[in-house]
């Protein structure tokens, strides 16, 4: 087994680090606290919203439908 030798106030940082990753609270307050700081900069909220991301919603958007392509038979 290999040994590092630590400054003990680094050694405590890092400890205070590991214990602050495992608690799930904390982790989704700051999920949250990134979402709200996201919208306010670029004016978008992302959150679990998908359904302009369905293949519904593609196939159905008139831009898409262009009609027939002279390379569709190659």
């Amino acid at each position: 087994m290999e040994k590092i030798t630590l400054p003990k106030n680094e050694y405590l940082m890092l400890k205070r680090e590991i214990q602050l990753l495992l608690d799930n609270e904390f982790l989704k307050k700051l999920k949250e606290l990134i979402d709200i700081m996201f919208e306010e900069k670029y004016s978008l909220f992302m959150g679990d919203y998908t359904d302009d991301l369905t293949e519904y919603s593609i196939n159905n958007e008139k831009d898409w439908k262009i009609g027939e392509s002279r390379w569709d038979n190659v």
